[in-house]
């Protein structure tokens, strides 16, 4: 915690700020481990607060450390405004993304300081995982790749895309699963051409292509990945155009490098689904940050301007998905090494046929 501190201190200097003022629940905790609901941070160069109700200020005090933790009641920013005042900050920055007009009203109401609206101040340093961060990654992305094999034993022709859902959900709890990460995709048949075709009523019949969309939350950090698999048998569009998919995601995969523009590794495989003629029918990024967030920076699709760097962990996820058709996708979590990248899901890619 105090080497995140010190480093989201300088983002405080190079913005020429008094303070932060911290509301976004997942950047609070990581920069003070406070896992409560109801919490704000103040940060200056010099001075940390945490700032919570009633209920929280015993946690508070046992997980955030290295910070001052006062108490509020009332009005949030009636109880900020003293300390601001106390520390004769004058320019406070806030999380732009994060605050809504009305609130934004409320603290110009309130607060004694002038307000400066910043984007991404901490979820740019939340880019790049620590060892600590990675352990819990790896870590979640084994327990993923057991329930691969759980998956391949429990589905059928016949079962409800809700049930498998249910069971896969129940699964990843029994194997230490904090809770879901995402609301489980499992899309078959023609439902696959959704690329968040999320668990219906729709029982899977043999011939289906099914694409499975999963992931949980494992000691704070959340996981993901997905397999399309096919119930008895395929035929050879489905073949072409799963290996098609395959060989996008695998050449992406190889081509992560440190110093590579998120745009050009997004090309990669978008230029190999593009040569054989479905660039109609790959219409999302390659992939996404994921951390704390199962939806964080970077981003990977053609307009993203970040430069990829070590630690940075990433899905790669490229997909076909055709109307009355179905659909296909495969994604694997991989992290930026200081030479290339590290696979942290390992359940298999070729086709599966269950």
């Amino acid at each position: 915690m105090d080497e995140r501190l010190a480093r989201f201190r300088k983002t405080i200097t190079e913005y020429d700020i008094d303070a932060m003022l911290i509301t976004n629940p997942f950047n609070c905790r990581y920069l003070s481990r406070f896992e409560g609901t109801s919490g704000v941070l103040l940060i200056s160069r010099d001075e940390a607060f945490l700032v919570t109700d009633f209920r929280y200020t015993e946690q508070a005090a046992i997980q955030a450390k290295e910070f001052t933790v006062r108490r509020w009641q009332d009005n949030l920013y009636k109880n900020l405004a003293p300390i601001i005042k106390e520390a004769g900050w004058e320019k406070l920055g806030f999380e732009a993304k994060h605050i809504v007009f009305s609130t934004y009203n409320d603290m110009k109401e309130k607060l004694p300081a002038e307000l400066v609206p910043l984007e991404d101040t901490v979820e740019k340093q939340r880019m790049q995982k620590s060892e600590e961060e990675l352990k819990a990654l790896r870590s979640g992305a084994r327990i993923l790749d057991q329930a691969y094999e759980f998956i391949l034993s429990t589905i059928k022709p016949g079962q409800a895309e809700k049930e498998l859902a249910l069971e896969l959900e129940i699964y990843l709890l029994r194997q230490g699963a904090e809770e879901r990460a995402f609301q489980f995709i499992v899309a078959s048949g023609e439902r696959g051409a959704m690329p968040h075709g999320t668990a219906a009523d729709r029982r899977m019949q043999e011939g289906d292509l099914v694409t499975i969309d999963y992931g949980a939350v494992f000691d704070g950090y959340a996981t993901d990945m997905t397999r399309t698999l096919a119930l008895g048998k395929f035929d050879e569009k489905q073949k072409e155009i799963y290996y098609l998919v395959l060989e996008a995601q695998q050449e992406a995969v190889r081509a992560v490098r440190p110093g590579m523009k998120a745009s050009d590794l997004d090309a990669v495989a978008r230029d190999i689904i593009d040569r054989a003629g479905y660039a109609n029918y790959f219409g999302h990024g390659l992939g996404h940050g994921i951390g704390l967030e199962t939806h964080e920076q970077p981003v990977l699709n053609p307009r993203s301007k970040t430069i990829l760097e070590p630690g940075m962990t990433v899905t790669i996820e490229p997909g076909i998905y055709i109307g009355d058709w179905g659909g296909v996708r495969i994604e694997d979590m991989v992290v930026v090494t200081g030479s290339g990248g590290e696979t942290l899901t390992a359940s298999p890619r070729e086709l599966s046929v269950v």
